[in-house]
């Protein structure tokens, strides 16, 4: 349980040095190949360009990649694969300590909400630490208005962990991470029908796929519940709000200047969705918190796997964060897909969870569906020119 805690440690501090590293100008590249893989010198390789500022950098598009990494090997990026490896860690160990700190409270009849709450608390915690520590991160500098732009944000980030975290004390970590899955039918309904943004033909597509690997991994589903399926497609709502939303938010002129890095962005809206879930703990488990303080006190497996399962989401998700803006869209399809057949194999195995041969193909169905989701456009655009 303690070397948890220290790993989780150096989980979040290897995400911070991470987002610590600056130089005075970067190179963007628009990449045709996994951005983990270095193109030799002189060799342009049809790709584009562009001198930019760190601070351009930081805020750059999601689909453009970071080429002055460095200390490739080979051809590889070993720096970035290091990250994606970091990442991985993180969101694997997460999945592990959150189970077991839920299981020790009683799973969905004890304290998911104050489990999820407290760990978005604990996150932020080290957050602050950060911008307190001499030469550790520079403090953001936004406004009451700015604040109060990122509510909606915040409120389904918080919404979107508590349903997760409820998911899995219902049932199991792999079938939730199955469900999960299925988040772009849920973001592309929302991007259709509420945020008045088309989605194309070829992605509609793509989503029977997806669905039909959920269903189909729900069949044999020895811990199915009805409980874990409503919260997980609960949160996957919630996440894909909030994908909308931080989009229309990152247009707020100056927002990225004020807010100086994707870290601090991070770091406030886990403390807001921290204080935004307070009412929901009183409301849902207030009565029986004397009980969950006595439980922390005297059951080291909640407190050790607490604490870590906090650090842990908190370094995963910030380094997953920076990691991705420094690749190109291909690449980052790809680590998705990856890191969810990781996460629901590996989890599954080490808490003993049902890997049904039905389950295990609806999964690779639906994660397949996924990933063809995510390249889809870029595979038919150009026959549709």
């Amino acid at each position: 349980m303690k070397l948890s805690v220290t790993l989780s440690l150096f989980m979040a501090a290897a995400a911070s040095a991470f987002a610590l590293q600056s130089s005075p100008t970067a190179t963007v590249q628009r990449h045709t190949t996994p951005a983990f893989v270095k193109a030799p010198r002189g060799v342009p390789n049809g790709r584009t360009e562009l001198r930019a500022s760190a601070s351009a950098v930081a805020t750059g598009s999601s689909s453009e990649g970071l080429s002055a990494r460095g200390g490739g090997i080979g051809g590889l990026d070993i720096p970035l694969l290091v990250y994606f490896g970091l990442w991985y860690l993180g969101n694997y160990y997460y999945n592990i300590t959150n189970k077991l700190a839920l299981k020790a409270t009683g799973g969905a009849s004890g304290f998911p909400m104050t489990i999820s709450a407290l760990q978005l608390g604990i996150g932020s915690l080290y957050g602050i630490y950060l911008w307190l520590a001499p030469d550790a991160r520079d403090k953001p500098n936004i406004k009451m208005d700015d604040i109060i732009k990122m509510l909606p944000v915040a409120f389904c980030y918080a919404g979107a962990h508590s349903a997760s975290v409820f998911s899995f004390s219902a049932g199991s970590v792999s079938f939730g991470q199955i469900v999960k899955a299925a988040e772009p039918a849920f973001a592309a309904v929302l991007s259709q029908f509420v945020y008045n943004k088309p989605v194309s033909k070829a992605k509609w597509l793509c989503l029977p796929v997806v669905i039909g690997g959920v269903i189909l991994a729900s069949v044999n589903e020895l811990d199915f519940a009805w409980a874990a399926l409503i919260s997980a497609c609960l949160a996957n709502m919630f996440a894909a709000v909030k994908g909308n939303e931080n989009k229309k938010l990152m247009d707020t002129e100056g927002l990225k200047e004020r807010l100086g890095s994707v870290g601090n962005q991070f770091c406030i809206t886990s403390i807001m969705g921290f204080l935004l879930s307070i009412p929901f703990v009183l409301m849902r488990e207030g009565g029986k918190l004397g009980e969950f303080v006595e439980a922390f006190k005297t059951v080291p497996a909640l407190k050790h796997n607490l604490i870590a399962s906090a650090l842990w989401f908190y370094g995963y998700n910030e380094l997953a964060t920076m990691t991705l803006k420094k690749t190109n869209a291909v690449t980052q399809s790809v680590a998705n897909t990856a890191k969810r057949v990781i996460v629901i194999v590996g989890v599954a195995l080490v808490l003993g969870e049902s890997l049904d041969p039905m389950k295990l193909i609806g999964c690779g169905i639906g994660i397949g569906g996924v990933f063809l989701y995510s390249i889809i456009d870029n595979i038919v655009k150009p026959k549709a020119e």
